[in-house]
């Protein structure tokens, strides 16, 4: 019998980064303009393109047998039990970040906090959204009565006109405000995530360790693409004050060179490197190189 395992690859905002960072995981994915199914340099992975709002639907059902979506849309679809999640993958389109489903409104709305909306008006409250169903609990929690049509999309038009407040998806902010709109509050917070059918996984021991494995490179590539390695050398004297603050932010190596220097290699986050570098200069760090990670197991 064949092994082949299945896998669901989100079409739209997140495509072209999840097919690069299969590529440096050692998968390369390719398909023409008009197909779904992507041929795949591995015979034992059949890749489908598909919108993520349906991949966790189809991996829970059993259609697919792993996939990869937003944690927004595992919850939005109630898909979380069929599902097990392999590996968190904090990326999105354009960042390493989690993205936002924040409420906002019109620049010049009144509505300026979560309580203005708790407050009694003459017509109910409107709201237009994607994330409906995510969005519908979050307003009974709160305490808010309002009423939450779904949206089709262009939701940033929607007010005030045909809405009073949206719930949207956002990496900066930076859309929704050049569209006017003023952010009231993160309704929810999503990370990538990789995921398995939950039955799948259980009963059927091949797909489960092929699985494993692709969650662990694609997890050690995704922290390689935050890291760098740092190399540098001090003179003895200096060896202490630059642990000291090397300390702080991760583990290192020291050595003694040939000519008596100490040598010391670290892997730090990019944005840490970025400030301290200069640090260590001043506290007697010479020769600093840094260099990318290919792959951090």
């Amino acid at each position: 019998m064949e092994k082949v395992l299945t896998l669901g690859i989100p079409k739209g905002s997140l495509e072209e980064s999840t097919l690069s960072l299969f590529g440096r995981a050692g998968y390369s994915f390719h398909g023409s303009s008009r197909s779904f199914w992507l041929s795949s340099n591995d015979p034992e992975v059949k890749p489908v393109l598909l919108r993520p709002q349906e991949i966790p639907l189809y991996v829970a059902s059993r259609s697919l047998d792993g996939g990869l979506s937003g944690l927004d849309w595992i919850t939005e679809t109630n898909c979380n039990d069929g599902v097990r999640i392999l590996a968190d993958l904090c990326y999105s389109k354009r960042s390493f970040r989690p993205v936002r489903w924040v409420l906002a409104v019109d620049r010049e709305s009144e509505i300026q906090t979560v309580d203005d909306l708790r407050k009694p008006r003459s017509q109910r409250l409107r709201i237009s959204t994607e994330l409906r169903s995510v969005t519908e609990n979050w307003l009974a929690q709160q305490g808010i009565m309002a009423e939450v049509d779904f949206s089709w999309g262009a939701t940033e038009a929607k007010v005030p006109v045909f809405a009073d407040a949206i719930v949207e998806c956002t990496e900066t902010g930076a859309s929704l405000q050049a569209n006017g709109l003023r952010i009231i509050e993160t309704v929810f917070e999503s990370k990538t995530q990789f995921f398995a059918c939950k039955e799948t996984y259980r009963e059927d021991a091949w797909k489960r360790e092929k699985l494993d494995g692709i969650a662990l490179l694609l997890m050690s590539c995704l922290q390689a693409d935050t890291k760098v390695r740092v190399q540098l050398q001090t003179p003895p004297e200096s060896v202490d004050a630059v642990t000291e603050l090397l300390a702080a932010n991760g583990n290192y190596s020291v050595w003694q060179g040939h000519d008596n220097s100490m040598l010391i290699d670290v892997i730090m986050d990019k944005e840490k490197a970025r400030d301290l570098i200069p640090a260590l200069v001043r506290r007697g760090a010479t020769r600093v190189s840094s260099s990318p990670l290919g792959m951090l197991y």
